[in-house]
C-alpha cells in the first residue's frame, strides 16, 4: 500500500471546503478512508490545524473536525530526536523540515502539498494532489 505525507495545506483544503482544492483533497481522502492509501500528518501538524480551523469556526465544531480526521489519518510521532535532525537539515521551513523527517523515520517517501517549494531537498517524492492523482491513475 502506498503510504503519504499529507502536508497541513492539504489537511485544510479537505476540512475547510476550501474552494479550488477541496475537490482534489476529497479524492485523495477518499482514497485513504476507502483503504487504498494510507495517509499520514506529523503529530506537531495536529496542533497547527486545529489552531487554523478555530479561525472558522468554533471550539466543539473544529474539535469535531479534528476528530474525523485523525480517524482517516495516521498520525507520526515527533520527538526530540526528530525536531533535532530538522533543526540541522538544509530544509528551510521548519514546520515542514519536521514533517519530513517524522515521515522519514517511518520510511514514508512521498509528501501531498500545494506548496512543493517547502519540501526542496527533503529527498521525498513531492506531488502536488493533481500531480499524485494523476499519478495513481498510471499505477
Amino acid at each position: 500500500m502506498i503510504m503519504i505525507l499529507l502536508d497541513t495545506n492539504i489537511i485544510l483544503d479537505y476540512a475547510q471546503i476550501r474552494e479550488n482544492f477541496f475537490e482534489h483533497a476529497r479524492k485523495i481522502f477518499e482514497k485513504i478512508d476507502n483503504k487504498n492509501l494510507c495517509g499520514f500528518i506529523s503529530a506537531s501538524s495536529v496542533t497547527d490545524i486545529f489552531y487554523l480551523l478555530l479561525k472558522k469556526m468554533d471550539t466543539c465544531e473544529a474539535k469535531k473536525k479534528l476528530v474525523k480526521l485523525l480517524r482517516i489519518l495516521k498520525v507520526l510521532p515527533v520527538d526530540r530526536q526528530i525536531i533535532d535532525i530538522a533543526l540541522d537539515s538544509s530544509i528551510n521551513d521548519f514546520e515542514d523540515a519536521v514533517q519530513v523527517f517524522a515521515a522519514r523515520a517511518m520510511n514514508i517517501s512521498i509528501v501531498v502539498t500545494r506548496d512543493k517549494t517547502g519540501f526542496v531537498d527533503s529527498g521525498m517524492t513531492v506531488f502536488t494532489p493533481h500531480e499524485f492523482l494523476t499519478y495513481l491513475e498510471s499505477q
